[in-house]
């Protein structure tokens, strides 16, 4: 649901890039801008000490025995627009759990299937210093939180949960890119300011995206992204200030939000009733298949997403950790099913039809409903609800 301090929550081929449709509305409160001459720019500028990404305290419990969080960001009451964007404490940014092997040998297999459809950058100069930065940052972050399972030795990159052993630093970009796709649970996205102002998607590594492919989306600017994904309320909310955020972005403020949508089969790693993964039309609710769908399919997608600027490269980074199960499971839940169920019937036309409400609302609507009057029936409701975004 989309409430007051809420994310809007959109779903579809953009899922990815979610997170910048709503950022615009809080800079202005968060990061008010105060106009200065050139001279004092400049004479700042000078003073200024290279940001050094803070240190993460190592993690406190096993995180390959412990469970995955449970991201439901939807609230009771009225829906608006809002952006849903926290601050985002430096030992948290990347989330580890015991899903870690499921997500890393998946991302395995569809690198080894196709490494082109899932590992892209532009070769200049700054995409490619990127590309080594993420890896870089990853390396520091992840041998500092996870001390247990990472460790850099003789310049190698070792994972005891895997096994692996990875060169470092890379030798080549795709190489830091795929390495560090394997690294972690989550996809990567490396966005860009090219000559004409705008940001533009000039590198990932995209293994797990849903409903769409890397090659659709690589190399188009914010605007382009959100105009080509249909994205509701774009130009005439959130265009102007949103490309202003990402221009003000700076290393030493990282955010985070969370979305959700909902997914008509079990396909983490491409929703096989979108269309073909390998096939040449854009998947889109248009080309979804929902004949003959059923509750045990339905399941809900939700994202975990960063958005830092990286300190030497200034290119700005999205970390997109997916969280997927079956909706039978998280409406089992207290509380869950009802507020799912409000959060779809907030929704209006433009959201709804986003969002492929349409292929899915007659299923599960009633089923929610009725779980929810079994939840009423039992007791359930009546314990305190967690805080958002759980």
């Amino acid at each position: 649901m989309i409430s007051a301090g809420d994310s809007i929550i959109f779903s579809g081929p953009l899922s990815l890039l979610g997170l910048v449709l709503s950022l615009a509305t809080w800079l202005f409160i968060r990061w008010p801008f105060h106009s200065k001459t050139q001279h004092v720019e400049i004479e700042e500028c000078k003073d200024e000490k290279p940001f050094i990404t803070p240190l993460p305290a190592p993690a406190t419990d096993d995180p390959s025995r412990t469970s995955p969080k449970l991201y439901r960001p939807f609230r009771h009451g009225p829906n608006f627009i809002t952006m849903g964007i926290r601050k985002l404490n430096w030992d948290n940014w990347i989330e580890m759990d015991s899903y870690f092997l499921r997500y890393h040998d998946m991302k395995a297999s569809e690198l080894k299937k196709d490494f082109n459809a899932h590992v892209k950058y532009v070769d200049n100069a700054v995409t490619k210093d990127a590309c080594f930065e993420l890896y870089e940052e990853l390396v520091r972050y992840l041998t500092h939180r996870y001390p247990k399972i990472y460790r850099l030795r003789g310049g190698k990159m070792h994972n005891s949960l895997t096994e692996e052993i990875f060169p470092f630093p890379a030798t080549t970009p795709d190489e830091a890119l795929a390495t560090s796709a394997l690294l972690v649970q989550d996809d990567l996205v490396i966005m860009v300011e090219n000559d004409d102002g705008q940001y533009h998607l000039d590198a990932a590594a995209v293994c797990l995206p849903g409903f769409w492919r890397l090659r659709e989306k690589f190399r188009m600017s914010l605007d382009t992204l959100h105009f080509e994904a249909g994205v509701p309320h774009y130009a005439a909310k959130l265009q102007k200030s949103m490309n202003r955020f990402f221009q003000n972005l700076t290393p030493d403020k990282p955010v985070e939000r969370n979305n959700f949508f909902i997914q008509l089969d079990d396909g983490l790693h491409w929703s096989h009733r979108m269309g073909d993964q390998a096939g040449t039309e854009v998947a889109s609710w248009a080309t979804a298949n929902s004949k003959g769908l059923s509750i045990d399919e339905i399941h809900f997608r939700s994202e975990r997403q960063t958005l830092r600027r990286l300190p030497r490269s200034k290119a700005v980074i999205f970390t997109v950790r997916t969280y997927f199960e079956p909706v039978t499971r998280i409406a089992q839940e207290p509380h869950i099913p009802g507020r799912l169920a409000e959060a779809i019937l907030s929704w209006d036309e433009t959201v709804s039809f986003y969002k492929g409400k349409s292929h899915w609302d007659k299923i599960l609507l009633p089923y929610l409903d009725e779980q929810d009057r079994l939840q009423k029936e039992r007791g359930i409701v009546k314990q305190e609800e967690r805080s958002f975004p759980y």
